[in-house]
């Protein structure tokens, strides 16, 4: 299933192998690397291997992760979508941008646009989202979305906080 969202400013198209090398750089640059991955800089396997398990998601449920660009040119902005955290696990929302979209409101921009085609195309019932604690950008962008706070946690050393919204809110969010 091809899908590809659209918002005001931009472009969400599903990852494929010609993001590898964009997808790689922005997700091993520090300010992305320091709460996406943990301060670890990946290598390329593991981007590969992103985008296959992206593939395989958006083949089997119609979602995974989609590269973001400034509508249709531009270069790689960032990344946003849903994975299931867990085998049978709830569908979870994801972003990375590159520094330079900070402070844009482009996650929020391309978050609305990723719950709105899991709620109304996929009638998912629920999306969750998980932050490192203090990753407040990335908790603004949930608090926007309307998100309700499901409690803290610590996992792999790492105290997360995480965020849900279910379906039936989200008529009155849009």
């Amino acid at each position: 299933m091809s899908v590809e969202l659209r918002t005001e400013r931009l472009w969400l198209r599903p990852i494929g192998p010609a993001d590898a090398e964009a997808l790689h750089a922005l997700w091993i640059e520090p300010a992305v690397r320091r709460f996406l991955w943990d301060d670890r800089v990946i290598d390329r396997a593991t981007v590969d291997g992103v985008i296959e398990r992206s593939a395989a998601s958006f083949a089997a449920e119609g979602f995974g992760h989609f590269a973001l660009r400034e509508r249709e040119a531009g270069p790689l902005l960032g990344s946003c979508g849903l994975q299931r955290a867990a085998a049978h696990g709830e569908p979870e929302l994801l972003y990375s941008l590159a520094p330079g979209a900070f402070g844009r409101g482009l996650a929020t921009e391309a978050a609305r646009a990723v719950l709105e085609h899991a709620f109304t195309r996929l009638r998912l019932p629920r999306v969750l989202a998980r932050a490192d604690v203090p990753n407040r950008a990335s908790v603004r962008v949930m608090e926007r979305l309307g998100m309700q706070y499901a409690g803290e946690r610590e996992e792999g050393g790492l105290r997360l906080v995480s965020y849900a919204l279910a379906s039936a809110d989200w008529p009155a969010l849009r």
